[in-house]
């Protein structure tokens, strides 16, 4: 069915009339509801539900910001419908459920992630978008020049294992992913990716995506791809002993390993690594390099030190990351050690930022608070 009026109106017009109108159709409204929030380049859209109503909300720059507020009728007729697209059972609404669909754009191509969840009230809606054809290069990504440089050299490793850390949302699979496109580059390299979900599809790379009612968890993936003649292994978390033990493995046998951890600095990656087994020793044979990162708002020159979510302008600027890393030999000290360390990493790395102008006032003391 096709709509002659603007999304705006479009979104006003179906917002009033309710279920009840014979011009009503959820497919259009549900690409609409996409295809809006793509435009401003939100991460995720949230149906939130309440007691006679729901509220629309979409992430922006990493701040959820209410959108619309849509009749209850309307909002479960979307969410069936997400939920059947996307291949759940669209009759279990008491139980969590989570599915992924393709979404296409005359921009591109999007993944979307859902998620529900029982409420109180009714079913919570979760939709994360993730753009096929944004990944950054590494000069993108990091606020400080020095750090695309340590990246740039994370990329040249032959061997050796790479732990990544931060919290969620903070942008590790972007980075890991701008550091398999540059190995790409580099050429002459087989490169496996063990992913929960695949978030983009890279051509050439092996991709495999866990499936545990299928037995395919990080672990039994690993062990195969051990055998599948790799030179890099991407492992998008490491959460288990097993996966630990075998991660370590690959990097003493001489792969390139590639990793998130869930951990909140560098030194928090050590401990959380010799929390799930890892020895001291075997850490300091193979590791080579861990990293934390966070994502901070850099300055719009249009609108100051608070840009607008709808700002035109600032589209390719938004956010980039500040690096915390460990390597050489005071990553060799602290595995050591295996303390936490005072060390403000984060907090210096903020420093020269705001001192080069790239953050504002507000969000360099967002940083030190949070670190």
């Amino acid at each position: 069915m096709m709509w002659n009026v603007s999304r705006e109106e479009l979104f006003t017009y179906i917002t009033k009339i309710g279920v009840d109108a014979k011009l009503y159709d959820v497919e259009t409204y549900s690409r609409v509801v996409i295809d809006e929030v793509i435009d401003v380049r939100a991460t995720d859209i949230h149906f939130l539900p309440a007691a006679d109503h729901y509220t629309l909300a979409y992430r922006v720059h990493g701040r959820l910001l209410n959108w619309k507020v849509l009749n209850r009728q309307l909002a479960e007729r979307l969410i069936s419908h997400f939920k059947y697209k996307s291949g759940m059972d669209i009759g279990e609404r008491r139980k969590p459920q989570s599915a992924s669909m393709i979404h296409e754009t005359k921009q591109g191509t999007y993944s979307l992630r859902l998620s529900t969840l029982p409420t109180l009230e009714r079913e919570s809606l979760a939709i994360r978008i993730l753009p096929h054809f944004s990944t950054k290069t590494l000069s993108f990504l990091s606020v400080l020049q020095h750090s695309e440089r340590m990246l740039n050299k994370v990329s040249q490793l032959r061997r050796g294992l790479c732990l990544l850390s931060g919290p969620t949302g903070s942008g590790k699979s972007t980075t890991l992913y701008a550091i398999v496109e540059q190995i790409l580059k580099q050429g002459g390299r087989s490169i496996i990716t063990i992913e929960d979900p695949v978030e983009r599809p890279i051509p050439t790379v092996i991709q495999v995506e866990v499936n545990r009612k299928s037995g395919l968890d990080f672990d039994a993936i690993l062990r195969a791809s051990l055998r599948h003649d790799p030179d890099v292994i991407l492992i998008g978390e490491i959460r288990d002993e097993a996966t630990a033990s075998l991660a370590i493995r690959a990097a003493l046998t001489g792969h390139l390993v590639l990793a998130t951890v869930h951990a909140n600095n560098c030194y928090s990656t050590i401990l959380r690594m010799l929390d799930l087994g890892a020895s001291q020793l075997d850490l300091k044979e193979c590791c080579r390099l861990i990293l934390s990162q966070r994502l901070v708002e850099t300055r719009c020159p249009y609108c100051g030190d608070r840009c607008s979510p709808y700002c035109q302008r600032r589209r390719k600027m938004a956010r980039a990351a500040l690096f915390e890393s460990l390597a050489g030999e005071k990553l060799m000290a602290a595995i050591s050690e295996a303390v936490a360390d005072s060390l403000k990493g984060f907090t210096k790395e903020a420093q020269k930022a705001w001192a080069l102008g790239y953050l504002s006032t507000e969000e360099f003391a967002r940083v030190v608070h949070e670190h």
